[in-house]
């Protein structure tokens, strides 16, 4: 071989040494920056070299250069580099191996044995793996299907380190408020709040996948990451954040759209990517559901191509210890059951469509609710048949759940997680579509034709679900089972407002009663909040809302100011779940799309009380009520005593959406009192 030959192979040698494994199995030439080559950063994958391959436990630290590997650059390659070379073929072969078999396999892999990380992340400080897996094992605990299904249960912890790093950022961010605050309260030395960590770890999350969106390759974990991102941001009430999560879930559905992920992909051999996939399919639907949007699932694949609900990994209650006598346990056995992750998801279709019908805050429409072409009455007849499709597993009569420790709850959270979400959404959209408030604004071109019978349905309706929201929030404090799906906060706070309405009567013992159980529905929320900070403000807006309405309550003994009206802008922040909890849009948009609009004006409703129920052995209000024959608006400046909900009258013409008189506003509580308390014996999904 001649010397220029020589010389020739020496340098194509040194190249190869110089080369980051990317770019050396592709044979593409490699520059050899370290820890990551320009090549390797602009097609945004993993650089890795053969000495660097062995990841250290902390992923903050930047492993050392092997000493081997900087000699090999000085001459050319020999047993040393063979050696390494071997070893990295080796390892890329077994880790391969590794996956298949876990994959294929029948049984799941022990998620107590969690794997070290295949990546490294120099320009993010993350804890010790030891601490990142202690956060992620709160993740399963309490944000595992409470609510998004989000991951293979079975394999999460065990997949853990092979998942890509902006996944691992938001586990980080979401679970992190459920760990002790001395697991993880240091980023590069210095101590932080809960706060400033989550909002560190959320920005490296979205930085990543942002990145992947514009940039490629967009994964399964980009649309994983960014739900939580969207639920994140959902929950936290500082300016903007409300419509970041719009944009977040938006992303995800659309991104989900063009993978065609709603398809089941029979090709696909290992079940637990199959799993996953439909996984985050459905949580991708359910946040949207969550958000008010209505999810049109037959446009994204038909009904014989749409992917299969995910399976649920709890313990239902075994309905072969109830009296084997029983013709409902006979149905129940006999009845198909695809897991309370699949009811949940179902039911989550009937809260959008009822997110949307109080977005219309009672705007009145061509069809009376009792009408069968009403939205409402379209609601009722979705929500009766999928209540249908429920086998009686799942059902509250089965459940045992009197019996039940926190322990056991604990032990299977896995289950009843799911099943309480699926309670509460189910009594919420009842409790919703008949609320008081509702009801009397969307009525207000029917008084003349309001039927008797749909009168007491509604009163029945809202005595008997809001009892049944009232008894797991008291379950839940008597058992002290930790409740972490922050819509049970939501819905609670829901019912908290009702219950706030029908208190103010002259019966003392119902007043009583009716301020208790807004007590309870408030704590809760407040101990939600603990670790939800929109929660946290929901419970100081229940408070408010409660000054608000008690400072403008006159007892019917007396004559009731006609001057004095309810601002309903503070029912609406809280029965719209969607509206966000934030005031300011000024922080995400700019000053072309957005401006400050000019003070809203205060309004009052033209609502008059409805009509009360007639029923045998119950009297009706001790007081009369004279309904204005011509309303009197409001006028005013949206600060205007908004500390205490009270509005001078003046002339002017507005809607109906935000302002009620007052007199009006008591009067319609009474009529959906109810005297006999048999709520407990019916009305329970």
């Amino acid at each position: 071989m001649s010397q220029r030959n020589i010389q020739q192979d020496r340098r194509r040698r040194k190249r190869v040494s110089l080369a980051c494994e990317p770019c050396r199995r592709k044979k593409s030439k490699c520059p050899g920056e370290q820890p990551v080559c320009s090549h390797c950063a602009r097609l945004n994958q993993t650089c890795t070299y053969i000495s660097t391959r062995r990841m250290s436990p902390r992923l903050s630290e930047t492993p050392a250069i092997d000493a081997r590997s900087e000699s090999s650059i000085d001459g050319p390659p020999g047993m040393e580099y063979r050696l390494g070379h071997l070893e990295a073929q080796m390892t890329q072969v077994l880790q391969s191996l590794g996956r298949h078999g876990h994959a294929d396999t029948p049984s799941y892999q022990d998620h107590t044995s969690p794997s070290l990380p295949n990546w490294n992340t120099n320009e993010q400080t993350l804890p010790t793996w030891e601490k990142v897996l202690e956060v992620a094992k709160a993740f399963l605990i309490y944000c595992d299907c409470q609510p998004l299904p989000l991951f293979h249960r079975q394999t999460f912890l065990a997949n853990l380190g092979h998942r890509d790093p902006e996944i691992i950022f938001a586990i980080l961010a979401l679970a992190t408020r459920f760990c002790s605050p001395a697991l993880i309260d240091t980023i590069n030395g210095q101590t932080m709040s809960q706060q400033n960590l989550v909002a560190y770890y959320v920005e490296a999350a979205r930085e990543r996948v942002i990145k992947r969106v514009l940039s490629g390759p967009v994964e399964m974990s980009t649309l994983q990451t960014l739900c939580i991102l969207s639920m994140i941001d959902i929950t936290t009430p500082t300016d903007g954040n409300t419509h970041r999560a719009t944009i977040h879930s938006s992303l995800a559905l659309d991104l989900a759209r063009c993978a065609n992920l709603a398809f089941e992909q029979s090709s696909i051999q290992s079940h637990v990517v199959r799993e996953e996939r439909r996984r985050c399919f459905w949580s991708i639907c359910l946040l949207r559901r969550l958000h008010g949007e209505d999810v049109h699932i037959l446009e994204f694949a038909s009904q014989d191509s749409l992917t299969k609900y995910p399976k649920s990994t709890g313990t239902a209650p075994d309905i072969t210890k109830v009296d084997n006598s029983g013709i409902e346990v006979r149905i129940a056995r006999g009845m198909k059951d695809e897991g309370i992750v699949s009811y949940l998801l179902l039911l989550s279709e009937t809260f959008s469509r009822t997110a949307a019908y109080v977005k219309r805050r009672g705007k009145p429409s061509d069809f009376p609710p009792w009408s069968p072409q009403s939205e409402y009455s379209k609601i009722i007849a979705l929500q009766m048949e999928s209540e249908t499709r429920v086998p009686y597993v799942h059902r509250f009569k089965f459940s045992g759940l009197a019996d039940r420790s926190a322990d056991d709850l604990q032990s299977n959270r896995d289950y009843w997680g799911p099943w309480f979400l699926n309670q509460f959404m189910y009594h919420t959209i009842l409790c919703l579509l008949n609320h008081p408030l509702l009801l009397s604004l969307s009525l207000r071109n029917h008084r003349s034709t309001i039927p008797e019978i749909f009168l007491q349905h509604s009163s029945d309706m809202i005595s008997t679900h809001t009892s049944w929201i009232v008894y797991f929030v008291r379950y839940f404090e008597e058992k002290t089972f930790r409740i972490s799906d922050p819509f049970l906060g939501y819905c609670a706070a829901v019912v908290a407002t009702i219950e706030l309405q029908l208190s103010f009567t002259e019966d003392e013992n119902i007043r009583k009663d009716k301020q208790e159980r807004f007590g309870s529905c408030l704590s809760f929320v407040q101990d939600l909040g603990k670790e939800w900070p929109h929660m946290a403000k929901m419970a100081e807006k229940l408070k408010a809302l409660n000054g608000a309405v008690s400072a403008s309550y006159v007892p019917y003994t007396r004559t009731q100011d006609k001057s004095l009206v309810i601002d309903l802008s503070r029912f609406w922040e809280i029965l719209d779940y969607s509206s966000g909890f934030s005031d300011d849009r000024g922080s995400l948009f700019g000053s072309t799309l957005f401006s400050e609009s000019t003070k809203r004006a205060s309004e009052v409703s033209s609502t008059t009380p409805l009509p009360e129920p007639t029923r045998i052995g119950v009297s009706s209000r001790t007081a009369t009520y004279t309904t204005p024959s011509n309303v009197e608006f409001v006028h005013q400046d949206a600060d205007h005593g908004f500390n205490t909900g009270l509005l001078p009258t003046q002339l002017g013409i507005y809607g109906d959406q935000y302002s009620m008189l007052a007199e009006n506003f008591f009067s319609q509580g009474q009529d959906f009192l109810r005297t006999t308390e048999d709520w407990f014996t019916a009305g329970n999904l």
